[in-house]
């Protein structure tokens, strides 16, 4: 009895812990599919090990991309270029690109690509898998874009994922 006790006990745990862990992508990405993305044009932002990658979101190969590290309070600790040099920047810009970066973060993405067009990519990783959205400005089409691999996801939105096993 003790034995099928602990079984049923692991059993429930199981369950419990995976709902969870398991959000859905597609309820991630329902609170995105609708946000204004506009504040973000002209802009690419990736996140990762605290550590923002800011560019041109217009230009393929960047060659002005920033890095940027926030510390604890939010505010911004550093600015580097691509050469690990240090950059200074005024104090509007430094308020500007922390605002930025904080509008990014409320997202909870792992990347962000608005271009010109208005264009829009995301991405986030969720259970193993990374999941890849765009959204296409009406000027554009997946090929004009480079981006044919990606597969029509719901009203005009596009899904790229990828998952490790």
């Amino acid at each position: 009895m003790e034995k099928l006790t602990r079984i049923l006990i692991s059993l429930f745990l199981f369950f419990i812990l995976t709902e969870c862990n398991s959000t859905k992508y597609s309820d991630k990405f329902s609170k995105l599919e609708n946000e204004n993305f506009t504040y973000f044009k002209g802009y690419s932002i990736t996140y990762r090990n605290g550590v923002y990658l800011v560019s041109n979101a217009n230009v393929e190969k960047d060659d002005e991309r920033i890095f940027v590290k926030k510390g604890i309070t939010g505010k911004i600790k550093n600015i580097k270029n691509r050469n690990n040099n240090f950059i200074t920047k005024s104090e509007t810009e430094i308020k500007s690109l922390e605002k930025l970066l904080d509008k990014f973060d409320k997202l909870d993405i792992a990347n962000l690509s608005v271009d010109n067009f208005q264009n829009i990519q995301f991405a986030f990783f969720l259970d193993k898998c990374s999941y890849t959205f765009l959204r296409l400005s009406d000027t554009n089409s997946l090929k004009d874009v480079n981006k044919t691999y990606f597969e029509k996801y719901k009203k005009d939105w596009y899904l790229y994922k990828q998952c490790s096993e």
